[in-house]
């Protein structure tokens, strides 16, 4: 029996040492994985970057909004009278000079009143000669004693009708003489017509809108933007404009001549007016165009790509790079677009360098290396 329970404890030493054995085989083999691992972080904790020497600049902020091209004095020309439209002496972007004939209108009713009226007149202007005659005629008769007092009184009477009657009817041949005038339609200033409405034979009534004269020697664009742009824009500073038209593309200069002081009753926007600079821009009153505003200078700022720019919950930051070391900085970044923003330079450690490529995964102190291309 004790025999047996010594084979029994030998055959279980046996096991436990086979164990053993095995577990401490495992653990060689496990330092051995983490030695290897250990090296290869090793040789991976010093990160390669790349970076950009900070440069301190001035720029501006701008904003876009789009305008209208106006004339600098624009007028729509209507009829001042009906008739049919008989003549038009110019086509749209023709030069016209003031009081010259744009368009004749034709209507036989006016050409008749105008002979009748004239007609009266004339008739009403000789019998006024003939009464005038008589009652000097009689004027001296009455001095003779050859006639009464109230024939002469009777004759005197006769003159001031008809006198008053000739009145009437010139007042009536000038009105109608102002109808027969109108027909003309004639432009009221120097420049050029930007519409020409009807069409020849073409009937127009009265009031009815005929053509469109620009004086474009003076052309500005008109702007709308809210208060928060309006207050930050200065009188005299100058701006870009674009026309896009056709897959052209036209770029001009412009300088801001004035900005509302009240808002728009409708849309509640402030108007800015804008005088064109570029006397070669063939620009149309009614064209839109794209206004870059400056609305803020930024002074001793860095240019940074979007890449170099990161954030969590609690901050935005960048990293930079000195003395072969990452050091996380905060900053405010004014982006100017999708791509680039600026941030303040004296945010950044002196003589550091702005990490634009490979900050994913860094961390505050970490060894870099600066690589070039």
């Amino acid at each position: 029996m004790a025999k047996t329970t010594k084979k029994q404890w030998f055959k279980f030493l046996i096991i436990v040492g086979i164990f053993l054995l095995f577990l401490f085989g495992l653990y060689l083999k496990l330092i051995s994985v983490r030695t290897e691992a250990a090296k290869t972080v090793s040789a991976d904790v010093t990160k390669p970057v790349r970076v950009i020497k900070p440069l301190p600049t001035e720029t501006w902020l701008y904003r876009e909004v789009l305008g209208r091209v106006e004339g600098g004095q624009e007028i729509d020309i209507r009829a001042d009278v009906s008739g049919w439209v008989e003549k038009i002496y110019f086509n749209r972007d023709e030069s016209v000079a003031e009081d010259q004939v744009i368009i004749t209108l034709s209507d036989d009713r006016k050409v008749v009143a105008l002979q009748e009226a004239e007609f009266r007149l004339k008739a009403s202007k000789a019998n006024l000669n003939e009464i005038n005659r008589k009652y000097k005629q009689n004027q001296t008769l009455f001095e003779k004693g050859i006639i009464s007092r109230d024939n002469l009184d009777s004759n005197k009477n006769q003159l001031a009708v008809e006198s008053a009657n000739v009145k009437a009817l010139e007042a009536a041949y000038n009105r109608v003489k102002w109808d027969f005038d109108n027909l003309e339609i004639r432009s009221p200033i120097n420049g050029t017509l930007i519409e020409i409405q009807p069409d020849i034979g073409q009937e127009v009534l009265l009031g009815e809108s005929l053509a469109t004269v620009v004086n474009l020697e003076n052309k500005r664009v008109i702007a709308g933007v809210d208060a928060s742009i309006a207050r930050l824009i200065q009188t005299g500073g100058e701006v870009d404009l674009t026309l896009s038209t056709q897959g052209i593309t036209e770029n001009g200069k412009g300088e801001v001549v004035g900005i509302s002081r009240n808002s728009n009753d409708d849309s509640g926007v402030y108007e800015i007016e804008i005088r064109l600079t570029d006397d070669d821009l063939n620009w149309w009153p009614g064209e839109i165009v794209t206004v870059r505003l400056p609305i803020k200078k930024l002074v001793n700022m860095v240019n940074v790509p979007r890449s170099a720019v990161f954030s969590d919950s609690a901050e935005v930051f960048i990293f930079v790079a000195k003395n072969d070391k990452s050091i996380k900085v905060p900053v405010e970044v004014t982006w100017l677009d999708d791509k680039a923003g600026f941030i303040p330079f004296d945010l950044l450690p002196a003589d550091s360098q702005i990490i634009t490529e490979g900050s994913s995964g860094l961390t505050n102190g970490q060894d870099i290396r600066i690589i070039s291309d």
